[in-house]
């Protein structure tokens, strides 16, 4: 999904999901169900992930556009495959420490794609690459979800760098730490320094050997800075112009990373051998880093330096982020202390007041930008909320956000349990797990980040993990009356196979439909028309209540110059979104072509209405 671009677009996340459903299958036939541990834990998380999935579903029945919201519920049954495969998988305690090493390695290689893009364009040719602007998007697509991908790694790595059962990736580990953090550097993004500090300062305030991590962490920051400091000296690189010297300092810089990691690995084998000495200042340093006492005062000091700098910048901060002028910083690492919302405050603004709307089901899944487009106060092309919770009780009400909410909370409150519950050097890795679902779940509450499958695939993989890990304690708890469990696991494999049915079919359509709409455009752009209706045509039989098909049958009669064909194509799309000011003005636009000035005037209002803010709807037909 990350070289699809992040599974944002149908195809993508589709394809992806119809793997993982394969992989549920196949794991069901061979007997994956017999051993696995069916606990309240899996019942609660499993069930939420679904229901969400089903309300989706339910909510085209009154949101206005049957086609975005049965996406919006196969993303969910995206997610769902990720947790039940992570879940089937993860029954022992070998697989679940195998899964969060193999989570580590397909973070970091996905982070360190993104930097090799930045670096050596010339090599790794992609579309948002050389030219693309400073900020990374490749290969998630968005620099947000790139910065959030690198702050997860780091815990990670951090984490396997001390628990890993592989020792050579230990030091792969320490050695990865620098690039990952080079990359975050040049994703220029807050959303990434936050995951940052709250993945590694979860995974440090849960650990026993905090001291050690955040030696490691220390040492991971020291190699990536002279690498940060020459970006900084170039600003072709920086800047990632398209031209021969950013290729030359990108080779400049990367000769100065592996000098930074090289520096790296000398002083993790330094902090190693102090370790292992195990000298008396170390032990007093360690037994410090374990008191209760001395954690109480550390957390008491963050909290008043906390309050301090909200009562120091919290009015201006505030100020900026609330701030209807969106302007973004002439320099790009400026992005890093620049406290404006980037128009969130407005996003955030039409969640509440479309919720207000709609108070107890919302106006459907997948439907926010068409509340967007109607109480907006600033001109920007915006589909999300910004906020995954927000936008939950925007579009399904507070049935809806109450259960995002719950689910989400679910599955923290099960990766909590199951590190509380767990003996060290198991402790360890489920503070890892829970560092990275809790940066996932605070990042999306400030950022799309739950519409980036890729991502969210990584919240629910470890997801998947903890609730299997919690499963198993509450199973072997000697305290614990035996209870026969082969009627459930004969359950889970009927209940799982009909599930991974139904996905599949929900999947496939959607993504039928988009190859086809892509084939059709492919078709008229080489002029075969005729080939491009026959596409349409294909994907209209396909999801006959979808409105793209007919919005491409009507562009290209437009383009036939058949207009009152066209105007009925437009119509049908209408007719299954009608809040969608852009079917509308389609319409019109052909109905003045066609001659019939009334009508064309008559729906030219009706998209104004919808979309008033709308830059070219204030001229007539001067929008593209």
């Amino acid at each position: 999904m990350a070289l699809a671009g992040g599974g944002f677009d149908v195809t993508g996340r589709h394809i992806a999901g119809l793997a993982v459903w394969l992989v549920v299958v196949a794991l069901l036939v061979f007997g994956a169900a017999t051993g696995a541990k069916l606990e309240r834990p899996f019942y609660w998380a499993g069930g939420l992930i679904l229901g969400l999935s089903l309300l989706s579903a339910i909510s085209s029945l009154w949101s206005g556009s049957v086609e975005l919201s049965v996406i919006e519920a196969d993303r969910v049954l995206v997610y769902l495959a990720f947790f039940l495969a992570a879940f089937l998988i993860a029954q022992t305690d070998e697989r679940r420490q195998r899964f969060a090493e193999g989570l580590t390695i397909a973070a970091a290689l996905v982070v360190l794609l993104g930097l090799g893009s930045r670096l050596l364009p010339h090599v790794f040719e992609v579309a948002d690459s050389l030219g693309s602007g400073p900020r990374l998007r490749y290969p998630l697509g968005y620099w947000n979800a790139n910065g959030a991908m690198a702050g997860i790694a780091v815990a990670m790595l951090l984490w396997t760098s001390r628990n890993s059962a592989w020792k050579v990736l230990r030091w792969l580990s320490v050695a990865a730490i620098p690039a990952v953090l080079l990359t975050l550097y040049f994703t220029y993004s807050r959303g990434g320094l936050l995951a940052l500090l709250v993945a590694t300062g979860c995974l440090i305030a849960l650990s026993r050997d905090r001291l050690w991590l955040l030696g490691t962490f220390a040492i991971g920051a020291l190699g990536a800075l002279p690498a940060v400091l020459a970006v900084q000296a170039r600003h072709s690189l920086a800047d990632n112009i398209a031209n021969q010297a950013a290729v030359d300092q990108g080779v400049t810089v990367l000769a100065i990373l592996l000098a930074g990691i090289a520096l790296s690995l000398v002083l993790f084998a330094g902090l190693r051998r102090i370790e292992g000495r195990d000298g008396q200042l170390t032990g007093r340093a360690l037994a410090a880093s374990r008191s209760p006492k001395v954690l109480k005062g550390v957390a008491l000091g963050l909290a008043v330096a906390a309050i301090v700098a909200v009562a120091a910048v919290g009015g201006r901060a505030w100020d900026q982020f609330s701030s209807p002028d969106v302007q973004f910083p002439d320099d790009p690492k400026q992005h890093f202390s620049d406290l404006s919302g980037a128009g969130r405050h407005d996003f955030f603004r039409v969640a509440i007041d479309s919720f207000d709307e709609e108070p107890l089901l919302g106006h459907g899944a997948g439907t926010y930008q068409f509340s967007w487009e109607l109480h907006r106060s600033i001109e920007l092309p915006v589909h999300d909320a910004h906020s995954l919770y927000l936008e939950a009780f925007a579009e399904l009400g507070a049935v809806g956000g109450l259960l995002v909410l719950g689910l989400v909370g679910t599955l923290l409150w099960c990766a909590f349990s199951a590190w509380r519950a767990a003996p060290h050097p198991q402790r360890e890795r489920y503070a890892a797990l829970t560092a990275v679902m809790l940066a996932f779940a605070v990042g999306a509450a400030l950022d799309w980040f739950w519409e980036i499958a890729g991502l969210g695939a990584v919240f629910f993989l470890a997801a998947g993990v903890v609730v299997a890990a919690r499963c198993t304690q509450i199973a072997e708890d000697p305290r614990r009356e035996a209870r026969p469990r082969e009627g459930r696991r004969y359950g889970l494999a009927v209940a799982g196979l009909a599930v991974a049915w139904i996905a599949a079919i929900a999947l496939i359509g959607p993504l039928l439909v988009e190859r086809e709409i892509d084939a059709s455009q492919a078709a008229a752009a080489r002029e075969d028309l005729g080939a491009a209706v026959d596409h349409a045509g294909n994907a209209r039989t396909i999801e006959p209540w979808a409105a793209s098909p007919y919005v491409q049958l009507g562009l290209l009669a437009e383009r036939q110059g058949e207009y009152a064909l066209a105007a009925e194509h437009f119509t049908h799309a209408i007719d299954r979104e009608d809040r969608n000011w852009q079917w509308f003005y389609l319409r019109s636009r052909v109905e003045h072509e066609g001659g019939d000035e009334e009508a064309a005037q008559a729906d030219l209002e009706r998209a104004r209405e919808l979309n008033p803010r709308s830059e070219c709807l204030r001229g007539e037909w001067a929008c593209g």
